[in-house]
C-alpha cells in the first residue's frame, strides 16, 4: 500500500507540474545536490515535503548545459560530458565526468608559513575554487601581519593531456604597514567620540585587517547602527589612513516576538520592545518577557556606551521557576559596568536577590525561605572563535566570582566561583570540540536560595540525563543540586550530506556536596546528534546514554546552536 501511494504521489507530482523537473544521472564524484545548488536551485531534504522539486525549462536547456560544463571545469574535471535527454514531464542530464585533473606538486616561496591557507596537498583534484579562495587567505594572513601590500604571485599551471596540474604561490612580504589618520565621520544622533571608542584602530599601531573585522563586530553589536564603513588609504610611506562612516537606524524602536521550543525548558514564548537610539549616542532601553514550561521572566534593562570600550547599565525584573523538588520566584536587580578589550571582557557588578522559596518535597532538605542578598560580581572572558552560532576554530575562557557577607543587608555570607573553557579545531574533514567547565559554592553563614547550587543534566551539561536529573536525591528521588561540580566534554563533528552534519561526543561529570567534587563516583556517557544548517544557528538533535546503564539510562535532547 505504501509503496502505491509514493507511485501515485510521484506520478501526480509530474502531471502537475508547470514545466519539466530536473535530474541527473551517471555523475559519480558531484552529487546531485551540490549540481542543484551550482545552478541556485534548491533541492528539497526529505522532510521537506512542502516545497517543490527543481524545475527547468526546455529552452534554457542548452544554456544550463554549459554552465553544467564550466562547473565540472572548475571543480577539475575537465573531460566532462554532458548530454541531455527529455520528455513531457522531466530533463535529465547525462554526465559523463572522465578522469579529473590532479594536484602532481605544490611549491611555495614566502616570510610567513602559508601551508595552512593552500587547501590542497598532492594527489589530490584541481579546485579552481578552493584555489581562488587560498589567494584570498593569504593576503588575508599577511594583512592580518601588518603587511597591507604584500604582493602574491600564484599560478596553476595545468595540463590537460597528462591531467595533471601544478601549483606555484610566491610572496613579496614588502614593508610592515601603521595604522594613520583615523576620520570619524558622526551621524546625526551618535557622536565621533562614542564611534571612535567602539573601534580597535589607534594612529600609529601597526595596520591588521583583523582589528578592522573586530571594529566592524564591535560597531554592528549597537542596533542603532544599520551600516558602517571602515574606508583604508594605503599611502606611499606604508602609512594606511582610516575613515570610519557610521548610518544610525532610522527606526530605533524594534519589536520582537518569538516562539521555540528545547528539551530543556519545553515551549517558549518571548514578546519585547527595545528603543536601540534612546537619546542618542547609541543608548538602549528596553523590556522583556520571556515564558517557558518552567521559567516566566519580565525585565526591563538600560545600558549606555561610555568611552574608551566601556559601557555601564543596569537591569531589573521578576522571575519564577520551577524545579524539580520546589519552586522559586526573585526580584532582582543587576548594576553592572563593562570593558572590551580585544578578544577579552570584564564585567564588574553589583546583584541584588529578593528571593521566596516555596512548595519544597522537603522542608528540612529545602527549607522554605524568603531572603535578600546582595552580591558584588565579577566576570571576565576571553573569546577568538570564529564565529559565535556556529564556530569551526577557537578557544573561550569564561569566569564569574560572586559573594556577599551577612549583615542587616544580606542573609549570608558566601562565594560562588564558576569556570568554563572550551577548544574548537578543525582536524582534516572534521571539527573536534573540547569542553570543560568547574563551579563551586561555599556558604559560610546564613542561607542563600537552592538555585544558587550546581544542577547537572540536560543538553548544556550531561546528555544521557534530563534537564537537572542528574545527582543527589531527595527521599523522593528528585535531584537536589550541589556544592561543586566539574564537567568535561568531548565531541566530533562532520559534514554527512549538504547542510546536514552529525556529531560524536562523550560528556562526564563529577558532584559533590563540599567544596570540590567526588572523584570516586562520575557520571560517564556518550552518544551522537545531527545538525542541519539554518541562517540562526544549527538546529540539532542529540541522543545520549549512561555508558554504564545504556539501556534504562538515555535521553533525548534538541535546540537550536551548537553548545560551545
Amino acid at each position: 500500500m505504501k509503496k502505491e501511494f509514493l507511485t501515485f504521489f510521484l506520478f501526480s507530482t509530474l502531471l502537475l507540474a508547470d514545466t519539466p523537473l530536473l535530474f541527473f544521472s551517471q555523475n559519480k564524484e558531484i552529487s546531485s545536490r551540490e549540481l542543484y545548488d551550482a545552478l541556485e536551485l534548491h533541492k528539497p531534504y526529505f522532510f521537506e515535503f512542502y516545497a517543490d522539486e527543481p524545475t527547468l525549462e526546455l529552452k534554457d536547456a542548452e544554456l544550463t548545459m554549459q554552465a553544467l560544463k564550466e562547473y565540472y571545469k572548475s571543480k577539475g574535471f575537465y573531460h566532462a560530458e554532458i548530454s541531455c535527454t527529455n520528455d513531457e514531464n522531466s530533463i535529465t542530464f547525462l554526465i559523463q565526468e572522465n578522469k579529473p585533473i590532479i594536484i602532481r606538486s605544490i611549491t611555495y616561496i614566502a616570510g610567513l608559513d602559508i601551508s595552512k591557507k593552500i587547501p590542497f596537498k598532492e594527489g589530490d583534484i584541481f579546485d579552481a575554487d578552493k584555489f581562488i579562495q587560498s589567494k584570498k587567505d593569504i593576503k588575508l594572513l599577511y594583512a592580518n601581519s601588518s603587511f597591507c601590500r604584500a604582493d602574491l604571485n600564484a599560478k596553476a599551471w595545468i595540463d590537460i593531456e597528462q591531467n595533471n596540474a601544478y601549483l606555484i604561490y610566491e610572496v613579496l612580504q614588502n614593508e610592515k604597514c601603521y595604522f594613520g589618520n583615523v576620520d570619524i565621520k558622526p551621524a546625526k544622533n551618535i557622536d565621533s567620540e562614542i564611534l571612535e571608542s567602539l573601534i580597535y584602530i589607534q594612529e600609529g599601531e601597526l595596520f591588521s585587517s583583523h582589528k578592522i573585522a573586530m571594529s566592524y563586530e564591535s560597531l554592528y553589536g549597537y542596533e542603532g547602527i544599520s551600516k558602517a564603513v571602515i574606508s583604508t588609504n594605503v599611502k606611499k610611506n606604508n602609512i594606511v589612513d582610516i575613515t570610519l562612516a557610521a548610518i544610525e537606524n532610522e527606526k530605533p524602536i524594534r519589536f520582537k516576538t518569538g516562539a521555540g521550543i528545547s528539551s530543556d525548558e519545553g515551549i517558549m514564548f518571548l514578546l519585547g520592545v527595545k528603543h536601540r537610539n534612546f537619546l542618542g549616542n547609541l543608548k538602549t532601553i528596553g523590556i522583556e518577557t520571556r515564558a517557558t514550561q518552567i521559567k516566566q521572566t519580565i525585565k526591563a534593562n538600560f545600558d549606555m556606551p561610555l568611552l574608551n570600550k566601556n559601557s555601564t547599565g543596569s537591569e531589573i525584573g521578576y522571575e519564577n521557576e520551577d524545579f524539580l523538588t520546589f519552586k522559586e520566584s526573585r526580584v532582582f536587580a543587576d548594576m553592572y559596568l563593562l570593558q572590551k578589550r580585544t578578544s577579552h571582557t570584564f564585567k564588574e557588578s553589583l546583584f541584588f536577590d529578593m528571593s521566596k522559596t516555596y512548595d519544597s518535597d522537603d522542608t528540612v532538605l529545602i527549607p522554605e525561605y524568603s531572603l535578600f542578598i546582595i552580591s558584588p560580581k565579577l566576570e571576565w572572558s576571553y573569546d577568538t572563535r570564529d564565529k559565535i552560532l556556529d564556530p569551526t576554530s577557537g578557544y573561550f575562557i569564561n569566569s564569574q566570582i560572586m559573594g556577599s557577607i551577612k549583615s542587616d543587608i544580606s542573609d549570608a555570607t558566601y562565594y560562588k566561583f564558576n569556570v568554563e573553557g572550551g577548544y574548537i579545531i578543525p582536524v582534516d574533514d572534521y571539527i573536534v570540540g573540547l569542553r570543560a567547565s568547574f563551579g563551586t559554592l561555599n556558604i559560610k553563614d546564613g542561607f542563600v536560595p537552592p538555585s544558587y547550587r550546581f544542577f547537572a543534566g540536560g543538553m548544556h551539561s550531561n546528555r544521557a540525563y534530563g534537564y537537572r536529573k542528574l545527582g543527589p536525591t531527595d527521599s523522593r528521588n528528585n535531584p537536589m543540586g550541589s556544592e561543586s561540580i566539574l564537567e568535561a566534554t568531548a565531541e566530533i563533528r562532520f559534514d554527512i550530506y549538504g547542510g546536514l552534519r552529525g556529531v560524536l561526543f562523550s560528556d562526564n561529570t563529577y558532584l559533590g556536596n563540599e567544596s570540590m567534587p567526588s572523584y570516586d563516583n562520575g557520571y560517564y556517557s556518550a552518544g551522537f546528534g545531527l545538525r542541519y544548517k539554518t541562517p540562526i544557528g544549527p538546529i540539532a538533535i542529540d541522543l545520549g546514554f549512561d555508558i554504564q546503564n545504556p539501556t534504562k539510562q538515555y535521553a533525548i535532547h534538541f535546540h537550536i546552536g551548537e553548545l560551545f
